[in-house]
């Protein structure tokens, strides 16, 4: 399958999606450990360890669970893991969900799920506390394996080391004093010994990790090997919070924000909105005007709304909310299987559509008045598609470069200004122990 530019765009450029807080993390990962290298080679393993391993826990560890809990607790109960709770809050919602459920399979699980509400809504819940509790609990055994892991092999190096320095020492020795025989020179060499160194969490992917990466954040300081280590760990854990979650938003806000200031330009559509080509025909012959006045029309209650997105699948706003990446998991308006139809076990928030039908006209003004100044639609739409790129661009970049780049880079700048604190804390405090269990000198 040929995944589009568009796709990957569209991906990156939502706040809510793990895509780009795998790519930020990955970064990280390269800055930490290369980072970690230069104060020597067992801090830099040991570093890998744990950004690598976390990072795999962290990504996979819930959706795999979920997958497994899905498979397993919901097929023996024998209710549709696919059905989203919330669609059970509002009655006229969920009596349309069956109406225009895309097939009888999924009208049954609904009308199923309507008679066993308690035991779903609680299996739900579970399913949320086992994925968070056991991939928390798959991090504390990862740290507890790097930990003992780092220690035997730092243990086991620094042993070797010193036998290796100690039989070294000898045969100089051993040389030196065949050779003083021969020349009756007596005088021996020196010999130096080696010196001491719940809802609004669930249905939100990232909303969920939030609560993995406090975890995450609390082990960490709390099982530091040393005061080295919890600094650390404080700077990158601090780092983390800041331009994984937060401040990605923020840029592509600030980003969005100005280009509309200077470009009278709004990039806040989805990339494959802007680069499907549905959105420009529409604009170009005028089309794009019905639907957003149908969709108003339309917009004078909940269940009226929720109907007409059935209804109307050709009205550019259904289209583009089709294509647009949701606050969680999917797009806002999912799709079932090749049908075309939608999949109604997934909630629709019908505020998102609104606000996607809102930009569309905000966005279809600017055209009009681009036009006017003498802009071809090729020009507008080319323009606008270089501009939502490079907003993604910045947002990542920028992220990026503060994880992988200029937060190691404090760190590994703190520890060179003390010359007493260049040296892996861990290794320094085996050495000692060595040293004093008479292992080595």
């Amino acid at each position: 399958m040929i995944v589009s530019a568009a796709k990957i765009f569209s991906k990156l450029g939502n706040s809510n999606s793990l895509v780009p807080l795998a790519v930020k993390d990955l970064t990280g990962i390269a800055g930490m450990t290369a980072g970690s290298l230069v104060t020597g080679k067992e801090e830099g393993k040991d570093r890998f360890i744990d950004e690598a391993g976390t990072s795999l826990i962290w990504l996979l560890g819930i959706p795999s669970l979920k997958w497994l809990y899905n498979n397993t607790v919901f097929k023996a109960l024998g209710l549709d893991s696919q059905v989203d709770p919330r669609n059970l809050e509002d009655k006229d919602i969920f009596k349309k969900t069956k109406e225009y459920a895309p097939d009888d399979n999924v009208r049954k699980s609904l009308e199923k799920i309507e008679k066993k509400q308690g035991l779903f809504k609680n299996t739900v819940s579970t399913r949320f506390v086992f994925s968070t509790v056991l991939t928390i609990a798959g991090y504390i055994m990862l740290t507890k394996f790097k930990q003992n892991y780092t220690e035997k092999q730092i243990r086991q190096n620094l042993i070797n080391e010193y036998n290796q320095k100690k039989i070294a020492e000898e045969k100089k020795q051993q040389a030196e004093e065949n050779s003083a025989k021969e020349s009756d020179n007596t005088a021996n060499p020196a010999f130096k010994g080696i010196g001491p160194m719940v809802e609004y969490f669930a249905f939100s992917p990232t909303r969920n990790m939030w609560i993995l990466e406090g975890a995450i954040t609390c082990e960490r300081l709390k099982d530091s090997r040393s005061p080295q280590e919890f600094i650390g760990y404080s700077i990158k854990e601090a780092a983390a919070w800041i331009f994984l979650y937060f401040a990605g938003a923020k840029i592509q806000s600030a980003v969005e924000k100005k280009t509309k200031e200077k470009y009278n330009k709004s990039i806040e559509l989805d990339a494959r909105v802007i680069e499907g080509g549905e959105l420009k025909k529409a604009f170009e012959d005028g089309s794009v005007e019905k639907s957003i006045k149908d969709f108003k029309t339309a917009n004078t209650s909940k269940e009226n709304l929720y109907e007409f997105l059935h209804k109307n699948p050709e009205n550019l706003t259904v289209k583009a909310a089709k294509q647009t990446s949701a606050q969680g998991a999917g797009n806002v308006i999912e799709t079932y299987k090749k049908t075309g139809k939608i999949d109604t076990r997934k909630y629709i928030d019908l505020k998102e559509v609104e606000g996607i039908n809102n930009k569309i006209e905000e966005l279809y003004v600017q055209y009009k008045t681009a036009i006017k100044q003498g802009e071809t639609s090729e020009q507008f739409f080319a323009k606008l598609k270089k501009l939502k790129r490079k907003s993604i661009i910045a947002n990542i970049g920028s992220c990026a470069l503060a994880l992988g780049i200029i937060t190691p880079g404090i760190m590994l700048a703190k520890r060179l200004m003390r010359k007493d604190d260049t040296e892996f804390h861990t290794k320094k405090k085996i050495r000692e122990e060595l040293i004093k269990e008479g292992v080595i000198a």
